[in-house]
């Protein structure tokens, strides 16, 4: 099967790293990827393992970038004659609803990862002759709000690299237990409610505890998160790390925390700590509920509620048989349902569907 992969750039970032992984799996299969974006830094060793590149800067969205992205893309198809098109990112999508059709008779899909307060402009998507969503949460969100139709969804979990998260930990005793929240430095990310649970700890004499925030982003909310810690006099116990990836934190950290207040398409920082053994508390919103069943693969706790971050961290550090079945628990479950293989398999199912779809009309 040759298979094109249409996104705005391979520079690291979460569709970024689905494609990667999914095209390094493929092209072991014996299938031909063709990746069409803005440069990053995922190509060059994609490109050595024989996977083709052209660049296309998709990664602005602007009028001037839709035109060329269009003249581009209906070359390349026309000259690469793909059996299937897979469009990512609501600009590429729109590019690709226009483009495909002047190809009728390819198939293509479109792919749904995240909730967007902007639905109008999201449709896009959703136009796809398959979508491929990331949890059930998003299908719920296809439907109702972007009014995709439900015979046209397939709902596929992000897979992650087993070998490259696995850890087989060793439960010893903690002098001090690492408390560990990654993501961008954002509102919607909950820094502060991390914060203020490391604060309610503190003041229940749980003085064995570290908060290590990892992130990256803005360096104005990063002042901010700075300024909080700060008022709460936390210097002592909450740390700011930027620049490591999540397979080097994982290494680092015992507990980890999602305290975001607006809901994700998936959660793929949780599956990466459940593969690596490590105790996740998240909010319960979004696709949360899909990963983590409550006190047993985790913790999952109200939006906005600090107290309740606290207790679930305090269960876990003050009773060590509790964290040992949770870690092993959510090891096991994660390896199970999230992992690469199952999402390379799934995702080539619905590519073979649509191609079988096409040829039938």
């Amino acid at each position: 099967m040759k298979i094109i992969r249409v996104l705005p750039s391979m520079d690291f970032g979460g569709i970024e790293r689905g494609v990667y992984d999914f095209s390094k799996k493929v092209i072991q299969l014996g299938h031909k990827i063709i990746i069409i974006s803005s440069y990053g830094k995922f190509l060059p060793e994609l490109m050595e393992k024989g996977i083709k590149w052209y660049q296309v800067n998709l990664d602005k969205k602007n009028l001037k970038t839709f035109i060329n992205g269009y003249i581009k893309l209906k070359k390349i198809i026309k000259e690469e004659k793909p059996d299937i098109i897979h469009f990512q990112s609501r600009f590429p999508c729109w590019i690709g609803y226009f483009v495909m059709k002047k190809f009728p008779e390819i198939p293509y899909i479109t792919s749904i990862h995240s909730f967007s307060p902007f639905p109008l402009y999201t449709k896009s998507t959703g136009k796809g002759d398959l979508v491929i969503v990331v949890s059930k949460a998003l299908k719920e969100y296809a439907i109702k709000k972007l009014k995709v139709p439900e015979n046209k969804i397939r709902v596929i979990y992000n897979g992650i690299d087993i070998d490259e998260f696995f850890i087989d930990r060793e439960f010893e005793k903690k002098d001090i237990w690492k408390i560990g929240m990654i993501g961008r430095f954002s509102i919607l990310k909950g820094h502060y409610y991390f914060i203020e649970s490391i604060n309610i700890l503190i003041k229940r004499k749980n003085e064995n505890i570290k908060g290590i925030i990892y992130g990256s982003g803005s360096k104005s909310l990063k002042k901010i998160i700075e300024k909080w810690i700060e008022e709460k006099n936390l210097e002592g116990f909450i740390e700011i790390v930027v620049g490591k990836n999540s397979k080097e934190i994982m290494k680092e950290i015992d507990i980890l925390v999602v305290p975001s207040i607006e809901p994700e398409g998936f959660g793929r920082v949780i599956v990466e700590g459940m593969v690596s053994g490590i105790p996740s508390i998240a909010t319960n919103i979004g696709a949360v509920p899909e990963i983590i069943e409550n006190g047993k693969t985790g913790f999952l706790v109200e939006p906005k509620n600090s107290l309740q971050i606290a207790e679930c961290i305090e269960k876990l550090i003050k009773n060590h048989y509790l964290y040992i079945e949770i870690s092993k628990n959510s090891q096991k479950e994660s390896i199970k349902r999230f992992n690469l293989d199952k999402m390379v398999n799934e995702t080539l199912k619905v590519y073979e569907e649509s191609i079988f779809l096409k040829k039938r009309k």
